[in-house]
Order: structure tokens, then C-alpha cells, then sequence
């Protein structure tokens, strides 16, 4: 870093840099967006933090917190350790640079006709948030966020296994040119483990959850530059961004087996194959079409000699989701282990960490089973084309 230091400066001797690394690193200490570092089981058990700092051992798998040393007096080193980038001095800086204040009442000014949709704000998941908690919506500068969390691998094909998942939060407050773009992405956290996290990705989201329920129910005092204003900022976790199996991750309902559909759940019309005795959702997909679409009455290019007028299945609310989930084990109180009847009568593998939010009345997954209303009419109008 020194060297890059050194090249950039006699590249650009007119631009005043830091002479070396440690003089950067304490100017943007400043800043105060600092990292907090927390240790965590070998096994992605817990983390080592709040009531459990002093742990040195799992309280799940008893596995060793530190390193073995030779040396007694020897500075004990963690086995794991996350870095977590806490979100709230960031979201409190969006007020601070008159070049993102003046835009965070965006979606709020710019009100689209009905019929008109270009920002999640003119939606009907954002307009039925509006409904529900007046008190929030009344307030334009509150922070409506986006979650996005995924794995990829970031080597060769060719080289070792590794899976890496980054956590993002975003802000959507801001105009669309502004809302996906680079600056406003927000990382929290990346997973520490070359493996995938699965259900146990809700251990590292605790702190996150933390500052998403400090905002929601406490808010944070805050200074607004644009209008030379004290307020006090809220924030509401919206909905999440992922692809299928990132989705069963994150809610607790499998995106495997004949259960698979978060959509159908234990309603689904999938079967196991007589001689592959593998699942197949073939033909799944004419319930959702209306009534008089030509494709229910067609008997030989879908099952045979088969017709379907069977309504689609009733999208749950998350009351009801609730009431099925509330006495469901969290991986962060108890060992993962399988519960009693999945695959046969459910897919639920845990109870999210996110139904802490539901609880504090912010109705993350009302709007995330309301997606999957997007994926179902994708997935007709695949079918047609």
C-alpha cells in the first residue's frame, strides 16, 4: 500500500495525498465509518458478543474459541472472525453531503399516477407499507432499505472451492438513476467461511438486526444538512433482493424437495418421477392462468388427457405465516437440527432471524411472499412464450 502511495504521488505530484498508509488510515478514521470485529465458532455456531463476549468455548459445540499456543503469554488469536460494518453512521452521513440529502425525499415528492411504475415507492408493497404505518410514511425523510444477500465464487473454476457471501443494504429513498449505483450500496458483512453459510447465515446477521430494530422502534438523532434540521431517523427493512435458493436461506422455507414452491407450500401440485424418482414441477403452472385461458382445457400438450380449472393457492399473509413459525427453534438459541415432518407436511428448517422484525410491526415478509407473486407471473408468461 506504501508503494501505491508512492507511485500515485509522483504520477499526480499536484494532488496532496497521504505520505503512507498509516496517515490514510487515520484520516479516514475520521470519517467515522469504523469496523467492529467479532469472533465466531469454527462451526458457525454463534458469534462472541454481547452476553456471550467472555465465552472461550462454543455453547453449542464446545469447539475452542482461540488458537492453540505454545507460549502462555502469548496474545490469544480467534480461530474466526467477522468484520461488521455498522449501517447506521452511514445511513446518518446520506444527511450530511448535500450530494445525497436534498434527493432523500425523493420518493416522496415524486408521487406517480397509479398506472405508472418507475420506483419500488409507486408499488403496491410501497403503498401498502404507506397504509399500514401512517406515522413512518407521514415522515419522508425515514429510510425505506432493500437487503440483497448472496454467494459467488470469486476464484477460477479451477481453483479450490470457496463460496463468498456479501450482505448489502441500500436505500430507497433515492431516484432510480441513484438507487442501485455503486456509492449507495451499502456492504455490512461477508460471511467468514469458504463454505455455504445455508441456515446458519442468520448467526451473522445479528448485529445487522440489532441496528434494523434500534431504527425501527428508537430511531437515531440526525442532522439534516439540505434544511439545517434536527430529526430523529427511522429506518423499515422493506424487502430483500435474491435469487431462489438465497430466498429459502434467508426465510426459513426450503427451496428444496417436492415442497420447494414458497408460493404453493404444502398445496403444490409437484410429483416424484415413477423410475428417475426425482421431483418435477412439469404442469404445475396452468392453476395461476385465468379461467378461460386456452392452456386449462388443453389435454394433450401439458399431462395427458388432462384438464385443470383448480384455483391458484392462497397467498399467506405474514399473521398467518407467523402463527405457523412462532414455536419453530432459531439456529441462534439451539443447534440446527431437522424438525418433526419436513418434506412431508412442511419445509421449514428454522425460524428466521428476519420474524424478529415482523414482530416489531415491520412487515418484511408480507412484501418478500408478495414477490413471489412476481416470480409466479414470470414463470406464466415463460411458459406461454
Amino acid at each position: 500500500m506504501n508503494a501505491i502511495i508512492g507511485l500515485m504521488g509522483e504520477v499526480s505530484p499536484n494532488i496532496n495525498l497521504p505520505g503512507d498508509y498509516y496517515k490514510a488510515k487515520k484520516l479516514v478514521s475520521k470519517l467515522g465509518l469504523s469496523s467492529t470485529k467479532i469472533d465466531c465458532c469454527e462451526k458457525s455456531c454463534m458469534l462472541y458478543h454481547k452476553d456471550d463476549a467472555a465465552l472461550e468455548a462454543c455453547k453449542f459445540c464446545g469447539l475452542s474459541r482461540f488458537k492453540k499456543v505454545t507460549n502462555a503469554k502469548a496474545k490469544k488469536v480467534p480461530i474466526k472472525r467477522m468484520h461488521y460494518l455498522p449501517i447506521i453512521p452511514r445511513l446518518k452521513r446520506l444527511y450530511v453531503s448535500l450530494s445525497s440529502a436534498p434527493h432523500m425525499r425523493w420518493h416522496y415528492k415524486n408521487r406517480r399516477a397509479p398506472s405508472v411504475l418507475c420506483h419500488p415507492s409507486d408499488g403496491e408493497a410501497g403503498k401498502h407499507f404507506d397504509r399500514m404505518y401512517p406515522d413512518f410514511a407521514n415522515k419522508p425523510r425515514n429510510i425505506r432499505l432493500g437487503l440483497c444477500a448472496n454467494g459467488f465464487t470469486p476464484f477460477s473454476v479451477s481453483a479450490a472451492p470457496y463460496s463468498c457471501w456479501p450482505i448489502f443494504v441500500t436505500p430507497y429513498n433515492l431516484p432510480p438513476e441513484m438507487c442501485m449505483t455503486s456509492p449507495y450500496l451499502f456492504l455490512t458483512s461477508i460471511v467468514p467461511d469458504p463454505s455455504n453459510p445455508k441456515s446458519l447465515i442468520d448467526v451473522y446477521l445479528q448485529s445487522l438486526i440489532d441496528e434494523l430494530k434500534l431504527l425501527w422502534h428508537e430511531g437515531v438523532d440526525t442532522s439534516d444538512v439540505s434544511t439545517k434540521q434536527n430529526f430523529k431517523l427511522r429506518a423499515a427493512l422493506m424487502w430483500s433482493i435474491n435469487d431462489f435458493s438465497a430466498n429459502g436461506i434467508l426465510s426459513g422455507w426450503s427451496t428444496a424437495g417436492r415442497l420447494a414452491c414458497s408460493c404453493c407450500i404444502e398445496d403444490t401440485k409437484a410429483f416424484t418421477l415413477k423410475h428417475g424418482g426425482k421431483n418435477t414441477w412439469f404442469d404445475c403452472h396452468r392453476r395461476f392462468l385465468p379461467m378461460d385461458h386456452g392452456f386449462r382445457r388443453n389435454n394433450s400438450a401439458f399431462m395427458k388427457n388432462r384438464i385443470d380449472y383448480d384455483e391458484p393457492p392462497t397467498i399467506l399473509s405474514g399473521e398467518k405465516i407467523w402463527e405457523r413459525v412462532k414455536n419453530l427453534p432459531k439456529v441462534t438459541e439451539s443447534p440446527l437440527l431437522k424438525l418433526p415432518g419436513y418434506g412431508v407436511v412442511h419445509n421449514w428448517t428454522k425460524q428466521s432471524i428476519f420474524w424478529e422484525l415482523l414482530i416489531g410491526s415491520i412487515i418484511f415478509f408480507d412484501i418478500t411472499w408478495m414477490s413471489c407473486i412476481l416470480k409466479r407471473t414470470s414463470l406464466i408468461i415463460y411458459f406461454i412464450l
